[in-house]
């Protein structure tokens, strides 16, 4: 209880300082109508997250036209839009059941900081990432586990979001605004180059920081001499 009454006003004492207003409500299943906890909320404009509890309440900060997401693995997300009018005081709000979707990001990420991003969604998911998968001998003993559509879900999942989590390292260290400052290159220009020439996950892990320069100023000439040999040959 003196738990619950600290992070009110925590809430409360943020809320006051920013502006910003506290909604609550809860999130239910759609057809069951049984309440979801452990459903994320995010509000997409400050990154500040909270978790619905066992009832599937929550209450979080937000100001006139910001969007809220809520997320739980195995329900399709669930975006509201905050009115630019009167905030109703309390939401309730239904989740149906999908597939697994992955969080957005910028794809150039200028100015980005890839560790704090990566953090930030770990939070959101600590308790799904955080499951042991069952492999050899322990699927033989806790076989309802390992048959379970539920953990089945959650491992795929990892899965999902360890490629996920590459794949965003190469976008936030292979990123247009760094092609453009050390070779030049621009706009569809940049582009194209990177579509050719994108490293994988395991060849930036393995690269210095002298190799990745040396290894962009060599693509980008075999780039471009294959630029000139095509409009020698267009012409």
């Amino acid at each position: 209880m003196q738990r619950h009454l600290f992070l009110f006003l925590l809430i409360c004492l943020c809320a006051l300082r920013s502006g910003a207003v506290i909604i609550s409500g809860d999130v239910s299943d759609a057809v069951s109508r049984s309440p979801l906890s452990y459903v994320a909320v995010v509000n997409v404009h400050t990154n500040e997250s909270v978790g619905t509890d066992s009832s599937g309440r929550f209450m979080i900060n937000v100001e006139k036209g910001q969007l809220l997401e809520f997320r739980k693995l195995g329900y399709k997300v669930l975006r509201v839009r905050i009115p630019s009018g009167t905030i109703p005081p309390y939401f309730k709000l239904f989740m149906h059941e999908g597939p697994v979707e992955l969080p957005e990001y910028d794809l150039i990420a200028r100015g980005r900081d890839f560790k704090k991003d990566s953090l930030r969604y770990y939070e959101l998911y600590r308790t799904y990432l955080n499951m042991p998968e069952l492999k050899g001998l322990d699927v033989i003993r806790h076989p309802f586990s390992a048959l379970s559509k539920r953990n089945r879900m959650i491992w795929a999942f990892q899965k999902e979001f360890a490629l996920f989590e590459q794949e965003k390292f190469i976008d936030y260290t292979f990123n247009e605004k760094l092609i453009e400052q050390l070779t030049g290159l621009k706009d569809d220009s940049a582009r194209a180059y990177m579509r050719a020439y994108r490293p994988t996950y395991e060849q930036l892990r393995s690269m210095s920081d002298y190799g990745f320069y040396s290894y962009i100023k060599q693509t980008v000439t075999n780039f471009r001499a294959r630029a000139r040999s095509n409009r020698r040959s267009a012409n």
